[in-house]
């Protein structure tokens, strides 16, 4: 389903995540101890320049069309974005390579769910549309 509104833009963002992802799963797999700290490098930039404010707009998103989304997906996403949040930049009791792998993992699924399974939920909710609106 092509997405409109507020969704849009968070669809295009998604695609520079899958390619992080892709990134670092290349990382994890050449046996580069190197790999892992230039990989976190890119992860702090990607948390900073995409995903900090991304994850606002859909909590937002989330909150306004809480009607139309069911609450195992909202908790997903939550819980998700708790976790992605802390492996970038927070406290993280994995080491580096656990840690980058599992950040990568994660943001590929958790992208992937978000474009399969909440989007759709959301594309039809009034308020979507309005928040594109409020946001330009």
């Amino acid at each position: 389903m092509p997405r409109t509104g507020a969704l849009l833009s968070l669809s295009r963002e998604h695609h520079s995540s899958l390619v992080l992802a892709r990134a670092i799963r290349q990382a994890a797999g050449s046996g580069d101890s190197a790999a892992f700290p230039a990989m976190m490098k890119r992860i702090e930039a990607h948390w900073r320049t995409v995903l900090c404010e991304h994850f606002a707009r859909e909590e937002q998103l989330l909150r306004l069309a809480a009607d139309a989304v069911d609450a195992a997906s909202a908790d997903r996403i939550l819980a998700e974005h708790a976790e992605l949040r802390s492996l970038a930049c927070g406290p993280c009791a994995l080491d580096l390579p656990a840690r980058v792998q599992r950040f990568g993992e994660l943001l590929a699924v958790h992208v992937r769910y978000e474009e399969r399974v909440l989007f759709p939920q959301l594309q039809s909710h009034p308020s979507i549309d309005s928040a594109a609106t409020e946001s330009t």
